[in-house]
């Protein structure tokens, strides 16, 4: 099914609103932040839970061209009501049990959330006669699992083979969205993101945990004293991955909603591999100090199983949309330390 472009252009002036699911996390607010800045004639409403955490929607609550509805995923009431109030043009559906680590402690609780929640919204999304939007479903590379080395670079039609809860909740996320695109015609586009990385990314992932534990040494008071050593406690270092700065992932999903055909699924990812390794010591290197550094592995960061080799080829969704990356890990890494050195409430060990 050929997607229509649904450019700025086509609209002439007449205000394009955009629901906007999970905008108070990583992902959702840098999307909220593109569209405000890149997009003319438009009106976000963002869905948030009563129990989120709103630093990063900080600078958008003053902003006239966007509202926050609360609501949750697993409540189809507070879904509709939110729908009857946006009456959405696009819908970016970012919202769910992120954390791959945490899914191993919370395997119901992340299942019920990005799957039933995905399906709520899909369900009252269908049965809205209100609006028939556009619909961006944000899957994850997780649902590839463990690909074998001759399957590198990941396409589209590789095999699934989910290697955690949350890998799994994402497989049930994704066919749930093509089921929903198939059997009722609606305009779904799945994504298959592979790493992306920035800044106000949580703590709990890598990368940020790593530069967090770096800002965390160099404001302490015994950074600059002779003979210190500073810790970085680390999970599997030889994981490979090709990551994504976040600003160039926002870009791919507003062109996945003008360029890309319904029904269809897309990788997107960057072009630069790395192993987890690699990254932290480029972090490290980028730290005031990277001789004072030393790495320990933490036991509690190990995963009882792990996706290790997660390199996409995005050839699909670049030949559709003409996306290509513009930032690569020096870029993430930078970020990521600025953030941390700039977070004004960093001692109350934000996430």
């Amino acid at each position: 099914m050929a997607s229509k472009d649904i450019g700025a252009s086509e609209y002439g002036g007449f205000l394009m609103r955009v629901l906007i699911t999970g905008i108070t996390g990583f992902v959702g607010s840098h999307m909220a932040d593109y569209l405000i800045k890149n997009v003319p004639n438009i009106h976000i409403y963002g869905l948030r839970r009563w129990r989120s955490r709103y630093d990063n929607v900080q600078q958008l609550y003053k902003n006239p061209n966007v509202t926050f509805i609360e609501g949750d995923l697993t409540d189809r009431s507070s879904l509709s009501r939110a729908i009857r109030i946006s009456k959405p043009d696009i819908v970016y559906h970012f919202a769910s049990q992120s954390f791959p680590e945490s899914s191993f402690v919370t395997p119901i609780l992340t299942l019920t959330t990005n799957v039933i929640g995905t399906t709520n919204l899909l369900e009252e999304l269908r049965d809205s006669n209100e609006c028939d939007p556009v619909i961006i479903s944000v899957s994850s590379s997780e649902v590839y699992g463990n690909p074998t080395k001759d399957e590198i670079p990941i396409t589209e039609s590789n095999p699934i083979r989910a290697a955690n809860p949350y890998s799994i909740s994402k497989v049930g996320h994704d066919l749930m969205s093509q089921y929903y695109a198939d059997a009722y015609d609606m305009k779904v586009i799945t994504t298959r993101m592979f790493s992306h990385e920035g800044k106000r990314r949580g703590k709990l992932f890598a990368l940020s945990s790593f530069a967090f534990q770096i800002v965390k040494h160099e404001k302490s008071e015994d950074f600059e004293k002779e003979g210190n050593w500073c810790e970085i406690y680390h999970g599997n270092l030889d994981s490979v991955r090709t990551y994504n700065h976040i600003d160039d992932a926002v870009r791919a999903y507003w062109l996945a909603v003008e360029k890309c055909e319904y029904g269809e699924v897309y990788n997107i990812g960057g072009d630069e591999t790395y192993t987890v390794g690699e990254a932290l010591d480029m972090l490290i290197s980028k730290s005031k100090n990277p001789e004072v550094f030393i790495k320990l592995p933490d036991p509690d960061r190990m995963r009882p199983t792990d996706i290790t080799l997660q390199v996409p080829d995005s050839t699909k969704f670049r030949e559709t949309t003409g996306w290509k990356p513009t930032k690569g890990l020096e870029d993430i890494c930078d970020d990521l330390l600025e953030f941390w050195r700039s977070h004004k409430d960093f001692w109350r060990d934000p996430t």
